[in-house]
């Protein structure tokens, strides 16, 4: 098969191509969502270099249908890897790509993939770029129809009063992570929404920090958190159902979907207690250049 590698250049076409191939487990890819209109968005968001040029270079056949494509979304020198996406059996051409993708990117790094475990062609594509294995996540998803909405909310919104409090529950809870304490804070609106629970004296016990997107009709459970010296009290439970809860009284959001350690067994029982069910198993893979 005679191919042409390329940068791409229609992002609605490209939409398209990566969810169409992302919708099976032997070629999904973590990163990349599987709904066109989701994948355009972050697309837009994530993927456009200085140039205003998507990161991404495609292959395509003599029918000029795109049948392989690979990109980037960068943060200073490390980069996430959307794919390989590879409907061929050809490693060959994947590895053009990839060289490809990195020549145009000199100051990456550092990439991370986050791949399928049913996904045996990339992973076979990890050990050839000598990338190394970091951990197992857990793909869980619940739908409205699904859970029982809680009728008697204990938690309250944050308030500034809180800060304090909740910047040193959120830095010992999940240090070094994406969002801090402040990042959080300056990102509510009413659709970005942090619930906090306390006691009577109001003393922070536990939080949770949720974000709404109507317009992709999508919900993300962000961060849930519990107080070293209030845990094994079901707190975590009650706010993870009150998050739940207020997520799904959107009516555009149908179901919810969330990432978790799969090794953290204790959390993720709660999970599925409430009504989560496991969807995939998604390896970490990460490789200096």
């Amino acid at each position: 098969m005679q191919v042409t590698l390329e940068k791409a250049e229609d992002l609605k076409e490209l939409s398209l191509f990566l969810s169409k191939i992302n919708k099976h487990k032997k070629s999904h890819i973590g990163f990349c969502g599987e709904k066109p209109e989701e994948i355009f968005q972050t697309l837009k968001e994530d993927s456009i270099d200085d140039d205003g040029d998507a990161n991404f270079f495609i292959a395509r056949n003599n029918m000029r249908e795109i049948v392989a494509a690979i990109g980037l979304d960068i943060d200073e020198a490390t980069a996430e890897v959307w794919g390989p996406f590879n409907q061929t059996s050809s490693a060959k051409l994947q590895f053009e790509l990839w060289k490809q993708l990195l020549n145009a990117n000199p100051t990456v790094q550092t990439c991370d993939f986050f791949i399928n475990q049913e996904n045996t062609q990339q992973q076979m594509f990890m050990n050839e770029i000598k990338a190394e294995k970091k951990g197992e996540h857990l793909n869980l998803e619940i739908k409205d129809r699904d859970f029982d909405r809680v009728r008697e909310i204990k938690s309250t919104p944050f308030v500034q009063s809180d800060f304090q409090a909740f910047k040193k529950l959120h830095n010992t809870t999940f240090p070094g992570t994406y969002y801090d304490a402040k990042t959080i804070k300056d990102r509510l609106n009413s659709d970005n929404v942090l619930r906090v629970l306390k006691t009577e004296s109001n003393e922070l016990q536990g939080y949770a920090y949720f974000e709404i997107d109507i317009e992709m009709e999508e919900a993300s459970l962000e961060y849930i958190g519990i107080s070293n010296q209030f845990q094994n009290k079901g707190l975590g439970t009650m706010m993870l159902k009150e998050a739940l809860s207020e997520m799904f009284s959107y009516p555009q959001i149908n179901e919810i979907t969330l990432t978790v350690d799969n090794t953290n067994t204790q959390a993720n029982h709660i999970y599925i207690k409430v009504g989560f069910k496991p969807k995939d198993i998604l390896i970490s893979y990460v490789t200096k250049l």
